[in-house]
């Protein structure tokens, strides 16, 4: 009888064990780790608050999601494998990360290889064995679109200039490249003046670059492709400068305060906006699925819209702007 009685009670505790385990894994708190490539951007913000928009929603479904935000605003690109390397040393349910650099970032850690953490790449592709989903804007099609646009407004004839970002940012080459091949292969009635010149990182470096194409094209050149935040507002300027802004057709990529009122008042005739807070929230809910079990598509395409004096004020533009127009 005792030997029946300590049978029982072990399976009891055996049993009780076992729900209490459960109900820890149900009740479990998800730690999800967001590697930016800076912090001092509104674009990134705007990724930080589209990710906890995410955690609060789940949360309401009752999925507990803590978001570990990191960044440096000071030689982010040094900082960055670092920063993920510190993530991949703890406990973490998974990682979204938006890389600089994919040959300089996968040559250095490779964050999934020999490792079950689930990743997801926002912004950029990354070289990497096993990742979830790369959750990001098409920038190939964003460059083609900026070809259409301008083909559109000179009618298909015409010279155009291509003022590149810098070399080594996968998402400005995608787009640079997406536009050559859709003027080549779109509009045999269209020269490129110049597709070899870099703005850099810095509006000063992307004015000077401006400066010195409109001084050995300004004659000559009908519209201009700058792709990328600093070489729309850098060419700008030097529109401004030369007295050629609402003359020579401008089409950029990414919204500043400047960009965003130049298309208002016809200075910018075309502005390819992306969507951050949209990516941000987007890369934690397919990363939740993924945990969840959910087999979830190795691209999810975030969109892109193009901005004119005519759609401004839309709602879908609007909505494309998100959370960065608030602060402009």
């Amino acid at each position: 009888m005792q030997v029946l009685r300590l049978a029982i009670f072990l399976t009891l505790l055996i049993a009780g064990s076992f729900s209490i385990a459960l109900g820890q894994s149900e009740d479990a708190e998800l730690s999800i780790a967001v590697v930016p490539k800076g912090t001092d951007r509104e674009r990134w913000k705007a990724i930080h608050e589209g990710a906890l928009k995410a955690s609060e929603e789940l949360a309401r479904e009752g999925v507990r999601v803590k978001i570990l935000w990191k960044g440096d605003s000071v030689d982010p690109r040094e900082k960055q494998i670092q920063v993920v390397d510190t993530f991949t040393g703890q406990r973490l349910s998974g990682i979204l990360v938006a890389s600089f650099d994919e040959d300089q970032f996968a040559g250095g850690i490779r964050i999934d290889r020999g490792a079950e953490l689930p990743t997801v790449y926002i912004d950029s592709g990354l070289d990497a064995d096993r990742p979830i989903s790369y959750v990001a804007t098409d920038n190939f099609e964003g460059g083609a679109l900026a070809a259409d646009r301008i083909g559109q407004l000179i009618d298909g004839v015409g010279n155009v200039i291509l003022l590149r970002h810098q070399q080594g940012d996968s998402n400005a080459e995608a787009r640079e490249a997406g536009f050559i091949e859709r003027v080549k292969s779109g509009y045999p009635s269209i020269r490129m003046l110049s597709i070899d010149q870099y703005a850099g990182e810095s509006n000063s470096d992307a004015h000077r670059a401006s400066e010195y194409l409109l001084n050995r094209y300004g004659r000559r050149v009908n519209a201009i492709f700058a792709s990328s935040m600093q070489g729309t507002d850098g060419m700008l300027q030097a529109l401004r400068d030369f007295n050629l802004a609402g003359q020579v057709y401008l089409v950029g990529h990414d919204a500043s305060a400047e960009s965003i009122q130049a298309v208002r008042n016809g200075e910018i005739q075309g502005l390819l906006v992306t969507n951050p807070y949209r990516m941000g929230y987007l890369a934690v809910t397919t990363l939740v699925d993924h945990i969840q079990g959910g087999n979830m598509p190795t691209i999810v395409d975030t969109g892109i819209t193009l901005v004119t004096m005519a759609n401004i004020e839309s709602d879908e533009v609007k909505e494309a702007l998100g959370a960065a127009s608030e602060s402009l």
